[in-house]
């Protein structure tokens, strides 16, 4: 009677190892799978971040070019506007420079008529923008 009771509970002992052994089996081969999602998922994530540094590095490239040509771009607007601008002087010149020599040779003449005070400014001023002009563009 004591061999049987021996029996059964070493045969219940091992149903029970035999139970647990399957179900740890069961839950390592979840964890298995698990664990092998998570490295797949790993390796997207690491290509999808090594792609963004690409991207980022090209989008920095661009930044730099699209500044290139907005420092070119302002440089020849700035030209063009200079040229501009001494193309209009020397009309400009063109056109009161005798008034200019008349009033430098006769103004003290007519220093007693009311905008001979005006004048005299006009002349300073138009003095000082001939300086403004390079010099063989003011020769002419």
């Amino acid at each position: 009677m004591i061999s049987n009771i021996i029996i059964i509970s070493l045969s219940t002992l091992c149903v029970a190892f035999a139970i647990s052994y399957f179900l740890i089996s069961k839950k390592l081969t979840l964890i298995a799978q698990e664990y092998a999602t998570l490295y797949i998922d790993q390796i997207a994530l690491e290509k999808f971040v090594e792609s963004m540094n690409l991207d980022s590095v090209s989008d920095q490239e661009v930044h730099k070019e699209n500044f290139i040509k907005f420092l070119s771009d302002s440089r020849d607007w700035a030209f063009t506007y200079i040229e501009d601008v001494q193309t209009e002087l020397k009309k400009f010149i063109e056109e009161i420079e005798p008034e200019i020599d008349y009033f430098k040779e006769y103004g003290d003449l007519a220093s007693m008529q009311p905008n001979y005070y005006s004048m005299k400014k006009i002349a300073e001023a138009y003095d000082k923008l001939i300086k403004l002009l390079p010099e063989e563009e003011s020769k002419q």
